[in-house]
């Protein structure tokens, strides 16, 4: 009941990955990444465990074929599961369980792979890859419209979708984004399209507040109402922020 996405930048060695269930919190279960390495989904009664070992094999040097076929080998439950990788140049592998009872498909597109199971119809992956690769657009924005086609090709074959995520990687191991809908009213896509829009202008920022924090003025109005609120509860002595206020540049 999970239809996914990984993709992969060539330009910047940024990978990212989309992904949407009926379930609750999905994020944090299926996908793996590792900037400049590859990606890893691993889905279908899930052990994320899985998609940790893929990754760490990918960030060996491993190709996606050798990755799976590890990952394969370290499960006696293999077969209940549905594993999609793709390494640093680009080359995908698949593996669908045995024992998958429902319409499952994947899709390998240029620098992609979409993946999904418990599936409406065996067109959803397809129409995923096709809209990953006709956008123009930064990778988050492209992982997002591949959701959207998924749902829209028939998506999963019965329920609400109540979780999604995205997460790009980035240099210096700051992701570019990680953003998750854990829990929604039928709407995650459309709940994370909208979470993904608001966050837009942010990613330099707190990728400047992690490497460059001296160069990132202070709020005035959060340092006055901060030391306001020290000087009410007697704190200063243990807080001496008014004190020593030439520490921080506000503004």
């Amino acid at each position: 009941m999970t239809f996914s996405i990984v993709g992969r930048c060539a330009r910047t060695g940024a990978f990212g990955a989309a992904v949407t269930t009926s379930d609750l919190a999905v994020g944090a279960r299926c996908i793996r990444l590792a900037h400049g390495k590859g990606a890893v989904l691993s889905q279908h009664r899930t052990d994320s465990r899985l998609g940790d070992l893929g990754i760490a094999l990918l960030k060996e040097g491993k190709a996606a074929p050798d990755a799976l076929s590890e990952v394969c080998a370290s499960s006696e439950h293999i077969d209940w599961r549905q594993i999609g990788v793709l390494d640093a140049s680009g080359r995908a592998a698949v593996y669908h369980g045995r024992l998958m009872y429902s319409i499952y498909a994947h899709t390998v597109g240029k620098d992609c792979l979409a993946l999904g199971n418990i599936l409406d119809n065996d067109g959803v992956t397809s129409a995923m890859a096709r809209a990953f690769q006709a956008a123009k657009a930064p990778l988050a924005h492209r992982l997002i419209a591949a959701l959207e086609a998924g749902r829209d090709a028939g998506g999963e074959v019965m329920g609400a979708l109540q979780s999604a995520a995205v997460q790009v990687t980035g240099e210096h191991g700051i992701d570019a984004c990680d953003l998750r809908i854990d829990i929604s009213d039928g709407t995650a896509i459309e709940d994370l399209r909208r979470l993904h829009t608001a966050y837009q202008g942010r990613e330099e920022r707190l990728r400047a507040v992690a490497l460059t924090p001296d160069q990132i003025p202070v709020s005035r109005r959060l340092f006055d109402a901060s030391t306001a609120r020290i000087a009410e509860l007697g704190l200063e002595a243990r807080f001496p922020a008014a004190l020593n206020s030439d520490n921080w540049t506000l503004q």
